[in-house]
């Protein structure tokens, strides 16, 4: 019999047992009408038991029919106990449905890539320093600086400008009917270096980052343009005011990149080069991210990129530091460059409650190994009180490996259930 076959038996175990009766029945009722005697044919044809049970053997997979068994068996005990089972039950769902929720927190901030490509590659430059004996640590660059550094390590890393999403107020018709939407700068580069496809028309790049306040375009997240714009294919070629410039939308993003910032979701990008501060030398408004080159190395990069930024603070700082005393300045100017791997990105956010998350963490997987210990002990005080009945099954026969495999399937029933209601409360 083919494997199928035997598989598809193990759901039609009563008729299975009816066809082997009535095809040993009727070996029976061949020898009679032969002329046997009915009760010498029996003698001859031996124990009907066993030639069921090696038929039915002959005919399921006998490791999974044992699963089955035990399965359904399980179940039983389970409705037989209700009470402790209830209770095991609702002790395991309430610790799996806290951790799935909480790891579902942890990985939307803190674990979960960008749907980008080489997020393994990605890399957030911050600075980290002392000033007024006070140490420090910002991400925020001025873009003179920006350019300053790209130029500079374009062989060993390619620089993306990000600005901080901020909810922007514009309007798409008439002044009265404002409304608010998430907006992030971003240097034209950021799509084609992430390798992101447009939905509609296209999307940023290189040409929509060559003069300041030149460039008034505008491109939509996915999921911004379906819930807010129902999907229109006519999106393209709108416009909508924000301050006193008027955006052209040029695209949409293909796919779920919603921005470089976790827990923050972005409607639409715009250039750098339309931002009020893209030309200010005193103004650190946006972040930085690195992208490495393959085969590039992080120290020789960060050696190079604090290089860059000593030099354009020292001559940004000249003539504006008079009275500043020598310590101070010098103090101000030592300023580590940091690279940090940013593949699920980089927010004030993440920063912000990476320390807190990883407390939840804990917290509920020791929730998680508490509840577990307690319904070990109730199945402990449960199997005690079944210690007759696994008596009786030693003494006809079975093996320790099935008894230890009958336990274990009815605890991965216990978890199953529990595992369903807690991924129901999560």
């Amino acid at each position: 019999m083919s494997i199928w076959g035997r598989v598809t038996n193990l759901f039609r175990i009563k008729q299975l047992t009816e066809e082997i009766d009535q095809e040993l029945q009727s070996h029976l009722d061949e020898a009679v009408a032969q002329g046997r005697d009915p009760d010498e044919a029996r003698r001859a044809f031996g124990s009907p038991l066993r030639h069921r049970e090696a038929s039915r053997d002959a005919r399921l997979i006998t490791w999974l029919d044992a699963l089955r068994a035990d399965a359904i068996f399980g179940l039983r005990q389970l409705r037989k106990n209700k009470i402790t089972s209830l209770a095991a039950v609702l002790s395991l769902a309430l610790a799996i449905g806290s951790c799935m929720a909480a790891f579902r927190l942890i990985d939307a901030v803190l674990l979960r890539p960008l749907p980008v490509a080489n997020a393994d590659y990605l890399y957030e430059v911050s600075r980290h320093g002392v000033f007024n004996n006070q140490s420090f640590t910002y991400d925020a660059w001025a873009y003179p600086l920006f350019q300053a550094m790209h130029a500079a390590v374009k062989d060993q890393a390619e620089l993306l400008a990000v600005s901080n999403t901020e909810p922007e107020d514009l309007t798409y018709k008439s002044d009265q009917e404002m409304e608010r939407a998430q907006v992030q700068y971003v240097c034209g580069w950021m799509f084609p270096t992430f390798a992101l496809r447009p939905k509609l028309g296209r999307l940023l790049s290189e040409n929509d980052n060559l003069h300041p306040g030149a460039h008034p375009y505008a491109v939509l997240s996915q999921g911004y343009w379906e819930h807010r714009f129902g999907e229109d294919p006519k999106i393209v070629g709108r416009t909508f005011r924000m301050g006193e410039r008027v955006y052209e939308i040029v695209g949409v993003v293909d796919g779920e990149f919603t921005g470089t910032e976790p827990g923050t979701m972005v409607d639409i990008f715009v250039p750098v080069m339309m931002h009020p501060g893209v030309s200010a030398n005193d103004w650190s408004w946006h972040r930085t991210l690195a992208i490495l080159r393959l085969g590039a190395a992080v120290e020789p990069l960060r050696a190079k990129l604090e290089a860059v930024s000593r030099a354009f603070e020292e001559q940004r700082m000249n003539g504006a530091t008079a009275g500043m005393p020598k310590e101070q300045r010098e103090a101000f100017l030592n300023q580590q460059v940091l690279l940090e791997p940013a593949a699920s990105g980089a927010s004030q956010l993440r920063t912000d409650t990476r320390r807190p998350l990883t407390i939840l963490g804990v917290l509920v997987v020791l929730v998680l190994l508490i509840a577990c210990a307690n319904v070990a002990n109730l199945m402990t005080a449960q199997a005690s009180s079944r210690a007759r009945e696994l008596a009786l099954r030693v003494s006809i026969g079975g093996g320790r490996w099935r008894l230890v495999q009958l336990v274990l399937v009815q605890s991965a029933c216990l978890a199953f259930l529990a595992a369903a209601l807690g991924a129901l409360l999560a």
